[in-house]
Protein backbone atom coordinates (compact mmCIF):
# COMPACT_ATOMS: atom_id res chain seq x y z
CA UNK A 1 0.00 0.00 0.00
CA UNK A 2 1.03 3.04 -0.92
CA UNK A 3 2.26 5.52 2.15
CA UNK A 4 0.50 8.55 0.63
CA UNK A 5 -2.30 9.31 -2.26
CA UNK A 6 -1.92 11.59 -5.02
CA UNK A 7 -4.89 13.54 -5.20
CA UNK A 8 -4.34 16.93 -6.04
CA UNK A 9 -7.09 17.28 -8.14
CA UNK A 10 -9.43 13.98 -8.23
CA UNK A 11 -13.02 14.42 -8.46
CA UNK A 12 -15.38 12.12 -7.17
CA UNK A 13 -18.39 11.85 -9.63
CA UNK A 14 -21.39 10.26 -8.36
CA UNK A 15 -24.50 10.35 -10.92
CA UNK A 16 -28.06 9.73 -9.59
CA UNK A 17 -30.12 6.53 -9.53
CA UNK A 18 -32.82 7.21 -6.48
CA UNK A 19 -32.15 4.28 -3.91
CA UNK A 20 -29.63 2.69 -6.12
CA UNK A 21 -27.30 5.29 -4.96
CA UNK A 22 -26.86 3.21 -1.67
CA UNK A 23 -24.03 1.22 -4.14
CA UNK A 24 -22.24 4.83 -3.77
CA UNK A 25 -22.17 3.94 0.15
CA UNK A 26 -20.83 0.98 0.06
CA UNK A 27 -17.75 2.34 -2.17
CA UNK A 28 -17.12 5.25 0.06
CA UNK A 29 -17.09 2.67 2.87
CA UNK A 30 -14.50 0.70 1.09
CA UNK A 31 -12.36 3.88 -0.45
CA UNK A 32 -12.31 5.32 3.29
CA UNK A 33 -10.79 1.41 4.46
CA UNK A 34 -8.27 1.47 1.74
CA UNK A 35 -7.01 4.90 1.55
CA UNK A 36 -4.45 5.62 3.61
CA UNK A 37 -5.59 7.90 6.82
CA UNK A 38 -2.42 9.69 7.44
CA UNK A 39 -3.74 12.14 4.23
CA UNK A 40 -3.92 15.61 5.83
CA UNK A 41 -6.53 16.67 3.11
CA UNK A 42 -9.88 14.55 2.16
CA UNK A 43 -8.82 12.42 -0.82
CA UNK A 44 -11.02 13.84 -3.00
CA UNK A 45 -11.07 17.69 -3.42
CA UNK A 46 -13.67 17.98 -5.85
CA UNK A 47 -17.21 16.10 -5.03
CA UNK A 48 -19.97 16.55 -7.73
CA UNK A 49 -22.99 14.46 -7.71
CA UNK A 50 -26.54 14.35 -9.79
CA UNK A 51 -29.75 13.76 -8.24
CA UNK A 52 -29.62 11.08 -4.82
CA UNK A 53 -25.35 10.85 -5.86
CA UNK A 54 -26.02 14.60 -4.66
CA UNK A 55 -26.89 13.88 -1.50
CA UNK A 56 -23.33 11.88 -1.28
CA UNK A 57 -21.87 15.07 -2.60
CA UNK A 58 -23.12 16.91 -0.14
CA UNK A 59 -22.82 14.42 2.52
CA UNK A 60 -19.04 14.31 2.28
CA UNK A 61 -18.35 17.98 1.37
CA UNK A 62 -20.81 19.20 4.52
CA UNK A 63 -18.80 16.90 7.01
CA UNK A 64 -15.58 18.59 8.68
CA UNK A 65 -14.39 15.66 10.44
CA UNK A 66 -12.64 13.84 7.80
CA UNK A 67 -13.20 11.59 4.75
CA UNK A 68 -13.50 7.94 7.20
CA UNK A 69 -15.62 9.47 9.71
CA UNK A 70 -17.81 11.11 7.05
CA UNK A 71 -18.08 7.92 5.22
CA UNK A 72 -19.58 6.14 8.36
CA UNK A 73 -22.12 9.03 8.85
CA UNK A 74 -23.25 8.65 5.27
CA UNK A 75 -23.67 4.87 5.75
CA UNK A 76 -25.85 5.60 8.95
CA UNK A 77 -28.12 8.15 7.11
CA UNK A 78 -28.91 5.91 4.44
CA UNK A 79 -29.73 3.08 6.71
CA UNK A 80 -31.81 5.45 8.55
CA UNK A 81 -33.59 6.33 4.99
CA UNK A 82 -36.50 4.26 4.97
CA UNK A 83 -39.52 5.43 3.04
CA UNK A 84 -41.62 7.28 5.77
CA UNK A 85 -38.54 9.77 6.24
CA UNK A 86 -38.31 10.27 2.06
CA UNK A 87 -42.57 10.36 0.94
CA UNK A 88 -45.35 10.13 2.42
CA UNK A 89 -47.07 6.70 1.28
CA UNK A 90 -50.78 6.92 2.69
CA UNK A 91 -53.44 5.53 0.59
CA UNK A 92 -55.79 9.32 0.33
CA UNK A 93 -52.34 11.57 -0.45
CA UNK A 94 -51.00 8.86 -2.76
CA UNK A 95 -54.29 8.58 -4.54
CA UNK A 96 -54.66 12.78 -4.64
CA UNK A 97 -51.48 13.47 -6.15
CA UNK A 98 -52.07 10.50 -8.26
CA UNK A 99 -55.11 12.59 -9.63
CA UNK A 100 -53.88 15.61 -9.53
CA UNK A 101 -50.50 14.30 -12.18
CA UNK A 102 -53.23 12.65 -14.58
CA UNK A 103 -55.38 15.75 -14.34
CA UNK A 104 -52.34 17.38 -15.54
CA UNK A 105 -51.71 16.13 -19.09
CA UNK A 106 -54.68 18.12 -19.92
CA UNK A 107 -54.51 20.72 -18.33
CA UNK A 108 -51.50 22.96 -17.24
CA UNK A 109 -52.92 25.30 -14.72
CA UNK A 110 -53.43 22.39 -12.18
CA UNK A 111 -49.82 22.66 -11.84
CA UNK A 112 -49.77 26.08 -11.40
CA UNK A 113 -48.80 26.91 -7.08
CA UNK A 114 -48.44 23.58 -6.26
CA UNK A 115 -46.05 21.45 -8.17
CA UNK A 116 -47.41 17.98 -9.38
CA UNK A 117 -46.04 14.76 -8.43
CA UNK A 118 -47.01 10.91 -7.69
CA UNK A 119 -45.28 11.09 -4.01
CA UNK A 120 -45.02 13.94 -1.49
CA UNK A 121 -41.19 14.23 -0.62
CA UNK A 122 -41.71 16.96 2.53
CA UNK A 123 -40.59 13.68 4.77
CA UNK A 124 -36.81 13.50 2.81
CA UNK A 125 -36.61 17.76 3.09
CA UNK A 126 -37.38 17.52 7.16
CA UNK A 127 -34.49 14.50 7.39
CA UNK A 128 -32.25 16.68 5.55
CA UNK A 129 -32.44 20.19 6.90
CA UNK A 130 -31.95 18.16 10.15
CA UNK A 131 -28.83 16.21 9.27
CA UNK A 132 -27.05 18.25 7.02
CA UNK A 133 -24.81 21.11 8.06
CA UNK A 134 -24.25 23.06 4.89
CA UNK A 135 -22.10 25.62 6.58
CA UNK A 136 -19.59 23.03 6.80
CA UNK A 137 -18.71 23.18 2.91
CA UNK A 138 -17.73 26.48 3.50
CA UNK A 139 -15.51 25.94 5.84
CA UNK A 140 -14.07 22.84 4.55
CA UNK A 141 -12.89 25.04 1.31
CA UNK A 142 -11.30 27.67 3.59
CA UNK A 143 -9.43 25.12 5.62
CA UNK A 144 -8.68 23.85 1.74
CA UNK A 145 -9.90 20.21 3.02
CA UNK A 146 -11.86 20.26 -0.78
CA UNK A 147 -11.65 22.53 -3.02
CA UNK A 148 -15.19 22.17 -4.93
CA UNK A 149 -18.64 20.82 -4.62
CA UNK A 150 -21.03 20.83 -7.13
CA UNK A 151 -25.11 18.99 -7.37
CA UNK A 152 -26.88 19.37 -10.86
CA UNK A 153 -30.49 19.69 -11.68
CA UNK A 154 -32.65 20.38 -14.47
CA UNK A 155 -34.29 23.73 -15.19
CA UNK A 156 -37.86 23.16 -16.25
CA UNK A 157 -38.43 26.56 -16.83
CA UNK A 158 -35.18 27.14 -19.30
CA UNK A 159 -34.54 23.91 -19.84
CA UNK A 160 -31.37 23.69 -18.88
CA UNK A 161 -29.07 21.72 -17.35
CA UNK A 162 -28.17 23.17 -14.38
CA UNK A 163 -24.79 22.69 -12.11
CA UNK A 164 -24.76 24.96 -8.72
CA UNK A 165 -21.02 24.65 -7.85
CA UNK A 166 -19.26 26.30 -4.45
CA UNK A 167 -15.68 26.86 -4.48
CA UNK A 168 -13.52 25.84 -7.95
CA UNK A 169 -10.87 28.27 -9.71
CA UNK A 170 -11.52 31.67 -9.67
CA UNK A 171 -14.04 33.09 -12.58
CA UNK A 172 -14.58 29.26 -13.34
CA UNK A 173 -18.54 29.62 -13.98
CA UNK A 174 -19.11 28.04 -17.62
CA UNK A 175 -22.17 28.69 -20.62
CA UNK A 176 -22.38 25.98 -23.55
CA UNK A 177 -25.38 25.02 -25.35
CA UNK A 178 -28.12 24.15 -22.70
CA UNK A 179 -25.91 23.44 -19.89
CA UNK A 180 -23.75 26.15 -17.59
CA UNK A 181 -22.34 26.54 -14.34
CA UNK A 182 -24.36 28.93 -11.49
CA UNK A 183 -21.43 29.76 -8.39
CA UNK A 184 -23.76 30.02 -5.19
CA UNK A 185 -23.48 28.87 -1.77
CA UNK A 186 -24.86 25.15 -1.96
CA UNK A 187 -27.99 24.70 0.11
CA UNK A 188 -30.98 22.29 0.59
CA UNK A 189 -33.21 23.41 -2.32
CA UNK A 190 -30.20 22.70 -4.70
CA UNK A 191 -29.55 18.73 -3.29
CA UNK A 192 -33.61 18.77 -3.53
CA UNK A 193 -33.95 19.92 -6.88
CA UNK A 194 -31.27 17.47 -7.87
CA UNK A 195 -33.03 14.83 -6.88
CA UNK A 196 -36.92 15.10 -7.69
CA UNK A 197 -37.03 12.19 -10.22
CA UNK A 198 -39.76 13.40 -12.56
CA UNK A 199 -43.46 12.72 -12.09
CA UNK A 200 -42.69 10.94 -8.51
CA UNK A 201 -41.23 13.85 -7.11
CA UNK A 202 -41.69 17.10 -7.07
CA UNK A 203 -40.28 20.07 -8.82
CA UNK A 204 -38.37 22.38 -6.79
CA UNK A 205 -38.38 26.21 -6.93
CA UNK A 206 -35.07 28.21 -6.79
CA UNK A 207 -35.30 32.01 -7.38
CA UNK A 208 -37.65 32.23 -10.35
CA UNK A 209 -37.30 28.64 -12.15
CA UNK A 210 -38.28 25.61 -11.23
CA UNK A 211 -35.83 22.48 -11.34
CA UNK A 212 -36.17 18.04 -11.35
CA UNK A 213 -33.30 15.65 -11.45
CA UNK A 214 -30.62 16.80 -12.94
CA UNK A 215 -29.73 13.71 -14.72
CA UNK A 216 -32.51 14.88 -17.33
CA UNK A 217 -30.12 16.65 -20.05
CA UNK A 218 -27.40 16.27 -18.33
CA UNK A 219 -25.34 15.09 -21.69
CA UNK A 220 -22.29 15.17 -20.16
CA UNK A 221 -22.07 14.65 -16.74
CA UNK A 222 -18.35 14.81 -16.71
CA UNK A 223 -18.39 18.58 -17.72
CA UNK A 224 -19.07 20.01 -13.78
CA UNK A 225 -15.88 18.21 -12.26
CA UNK A 226 -13.41 19.04 -15.74
CA UNK A 227 -14.47 22.54 -15.31
CA UNK A 228 -13.73 22.40 -11.61
CA UNK A 229 -10.23 21.78 -12.06
CA UNK A 230 -10.05 17.62 -12.11
CA UNK A 231 -7.33 16.17 -13.58
CA UNK A 232 -8.54 12.26 -12.66
CA UNK A 233 -12.40 11.33 -11.97
CA UNK A 234 -13.38 8.21 -9.99
CA UNK A 235 -16.71 7.80 -10.75
CA UNK A 236 -19.19 5.55 -8.90
CA UNK A 237 -22.10 4.49 -11.27
CA UNK A 238 -25.40 3.34 -9.55
CA UNK A 239 -26.38 1.39 -12.74
CA UNK A 240 -24.13 -1.51 -14.42
CA UNK A 241 -21.32 0.13 -16.29
CA UNK A 242 -20.51 -1.61 -19.91
CA UNK A 243 -22.09 -5.14 -17.99
CA UNK A 244 -24.27 -7.79 -19.86
CA UNK A 245 -25.81 -9.69 -17.21
CA UNK A 246 -27.32 -13.35 -18.17
CA UNK A 247 -30.95 -12.71 -18.07
CA UNK A 248 -33.32 -16.01 -18.70
CA UNK A 249 -35.69 -15.53 -21.66
CA UNK A 250 -38.73 -14.51 -21.03
CA UNK A 251 -41.86 -13.86 -22.80
CA UNK A 252 -42.26 -10.40 -25.13
CA UNK A 253 -44.99 -8.61 -24.19
CA UNK A 254 -46.13 -4.85 -25.19
CA UNK A 255 -44.39 -2.56 -22.68
CA UNK A 256 -46.85 -1.19 -20.16
CA UNK A 257 -46.66 2.69 -19.10
CA UNK A 258 -44.23 1.72 -16.22
CA UNK A 259 -41.94 -0.12 -18.13
CA UNK A 260 -41.36 2.78 -20.69
CA UNK A 261 -41.14 5.53 -18.27
CA UNK A 262 -38.25 2.75 -16.23
CA UNK A 263 -36.79 2.74 -19.49
CA UNK A 264 -37.00 6.54 -19.73
CA UNK A 265 -35.16 6.89 -16.36
CA UNK A 266 -32.57 4.41 -17.07
CA UNK A 267 -31.61 6.38 -20.50
CA UNK A 268 -31.97 9.57 -18.30
CA UNK A 269 -29.09 7.83 -15.44
CA UNK A 270 -26.91 5.64 -17.35
CA UNK A 271 -27.27 6.35 -21.46
CA UNK A 272 -25.63 9.86 -21.10
CA UNK A 273 -22.61 8.87 -18.79
CA UNK A 274 -21.61 5.80 -20.94
CA UNK A 275 -21.18 8.00 -24.24
CA UNK A 276 -19.56 11.14 -21.88
CA UNK A 277 -16.98 8.30 -20.57
CA UNK A 278 -16.60 7.72 -24.23
CA UNK A 279 -16.17 10.68 -25.89
CA UNK A 280 -13.30 11.35 -22.60
CA UNK A 281 -11.57 8.19 -23.66
CA UNK A 282 -11.27 9.81 -27.47
CA UNK A 283 -10.12 12.89 -26.44
CA UNK A 284 -7.36 10.99 -23.89
CA UNK A 285 -6.75 9.75 -27.70
CA UNK A 286 -6.52 12.47 -29.22
CA UNK A 287 -4.30 14.44 -27.11
CA UNK A 288 -1.65 11.54 -26.77
CA UNK A 289 -1.26 11.10 -30.94
CA UNK A 290 -1.54 14.39 -32.19
CA UNK A 291 0.51 17.31 -30.53
CA UNK A 292 -1.87 19.51 -32.08
CA UNK A 293 -4.77 19.06 -30.15
CA UNK A 294 -3.27 20.49 -27.31
CA UNK A 295 -4.54 23.67 -28.81
CA UNK A 296 -2.28 26.78 -29.02
CA UNK A 297 -4.54 29.18 -26.23
CA UNK A 298 -5.44 28.31 -22.50
CA UNK A 299 -9.16 28.38 -23.74
CA UNK A 300 -8.42 25.51 -26.72
CA UNK A 301 -6.21 24.01 -24.78
CA UNK A 302 -6.84 19.90 -24.31
CA UNK A 303 -5.84 17.70 -21.21
CA UNK A 304 -5.43 14.21 -20.97
CA UNK A 305 -8.30 13.36 -18.00
CA UNK A 306 -8.11 10.26 -16.78
CA UNK A 307 -11.15 8.38 -15.17
CA UNK A 308 -11.78 5.05 -13.44
CA UNK A 309 -15.36 3.48 -12.99
CA UNK A 310 -16.60 1.39 -10.26
CA UNK A 311 -19.99 0.06 -10.99
CA UNK A 312 -22.32 -2.67 -9.93
CA UNK A 313 -21.41 -6.46 -10.57
CA UNK A 314 -24.84 -7.77 -9.99
CA UNK A 315 -28.19 -6.26 -11.83
CA UNK A 316 -29.87 -3.81 -9.08
CA UNK A 317 -32.77 -4.32 -11.04
CA UNK A 318 -33.41 -8.20 -10.03
CA UNK A 319 -32.09 -7.45 -7.00
CA UNK A 320 -35.25 -5.05 -6.41
CA UNK A 321 -37.65 -7.23 -7.52
CA UNK A 322 -36.52 -9.24 -4.22
CA UNK A 323 -37.17 -6.79 -1.81
CA UNK A 324 -40.26 -5.22 -3.59
CA UNK A 325 -42.69 -6.85 -0.36
CA UNK A 326 -40.88 -3.77 1.65
CA UNK A 327 -42.48 -1.40 -0.09
CA UNK A 328 -45.69 0.48 1.65
CA UNK A 329 -48.74 -1.45 0.28
CA UNK A 330 -49.91 1.89 -1.54
CA UNK A 331 -46.70 1.91 -3.61
CA UNK A 332 -46.63 -1.67 -4.42
CA UNK A 333 -50.20 -1.14 -5.66
CA UNK A 334 -49.58 1.45 -7.93
CA UNK A 335 -46.13 0.07 -9.25
CA UNK A 336 -48.24 -2.88 -10.24
CA UNK A 337 -51.13 -1.05 -11.78
CA UNK A 338 -48.76 0.78 -14.24
CA UNK A 339 -46.57 -2.38 -15.01
CA UNK A 340 -43.63 -0.63 -13.05
CA UNK A 341 -42.86 -2.97 -10.17
CA UNK A 342 -42.07 -6.17 -12.79
CA UNK A 343 -38.33 -6.52 -14.63
CA UNK A 344 -39.66 -7.97 -17.31
CA UNK A 345 -38.29 -5.16 -19.40
CA UNK A 346 -34.90 -5.01 -17.53
CA UNK A 347 -36.23 -2.11 -15.84
CA UNK A 348 -37.39 -1.48 -12.72
CA UNK A 349 -38.75 1.46 -11.31
CA UNK A 350 -39.27 -0.26 -7.93
CA UNK A 351 -35.28 -0.12 -7.71
CA UNK A 352 -35.48 3.95 -7.41
CA UNK A 353 -37.96 4.37 -4.75
CA UNK A 354 -36.76 1.19 -2.50
CA UNK A 355 -35.36 3.14 0.59
CA UNK A 356 -35.52 0.29 2.70
CA UNK A 357 -32.81 -0.52 5.22
CA UNK A 358 -32.31 -3.83 3.21
CA UNK A 359 -32.25 -2.99 -0.11
CA UNK A 360 -29.81 -0.43 0.88
CA UNK A 361 -27.76 -2.53 3.12
CA UNK A 362 -27.57 -5.13 0.49
CA UNK A 363 -26.54 -1.79 -2.51
CA UNK A 364 -23.40 -0.62 0.39
CA UNK A 365 -22.45 -4.35 0.98
CA UNK A 366 -21.82 -4.57 -2.65
CA UNK A 367 -20.36 -1.37 -3.31
CA UNK A 368 -17.97 -2.13 -0.75
CA UNK A 369 -17.09 -5.67 -1.86
CA UNK A 370 -16.82 -4.60 -5.39
CA UNK A 371 -14.48 -1.98 -4.42
CA UNK A 372 -12.11 -4.55 -2.44
CA UNK A 373 -11.79 -7.12 -5.02
CA UNK A 374 -9.95 -3.66 -7.81
CA UNK A 375 -9.00 -2.15 -4.43
CA UNK A 376 -4.90 -2.56 -6.22
CA UNK A 377 -6.45 -0.71 -9.55
CA UNK A 378 -8.26 1.85 -7.30
CA UNK A 379 -5.00 2.96 -5.35
CA UNK A 380 -3.08 2.80 -8.78
CA UNK A 381 -5.59 4.61 -10.10
CA UNK A 382 -5.59 7.39 -7.10
CA UNK A 383 -1.63 7.42 -6.75
CA UNK A 384 -1.12 7.73 -10.61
Amino acid sequence: MPKSINTKQTALLMPGGGARAAYQVGVIKALATIIPTSQSRDPFPILCGTSAGALNAIGLASRTDGFVNASAWLENLWLELSHQHVYRSDLIGLSFNAWRLALSLFNAGIAVGRPVALLDNAPLRKLLKRKINFAGISENIHQGNITAACVTAMNYTEGSSDSFFQGGPANCEWQRWRRQGIPTPLQLPHLLASSAIPTIFPPQRIRRNYYGDGALRQMNPISPALHLGADKILIISANGHKKIYDKPPRRVHSPAFGQVLGHLLNSAFVDSLENDIENLETINRLVDNCSDARGHSPEHKLRKVRSFVISPSQDIDAMATEHINELPATVRFFLKMSGSGRNDGGVNIASYLLFTEQFSRDLIKMGFKDTLDQADKVLNFLND
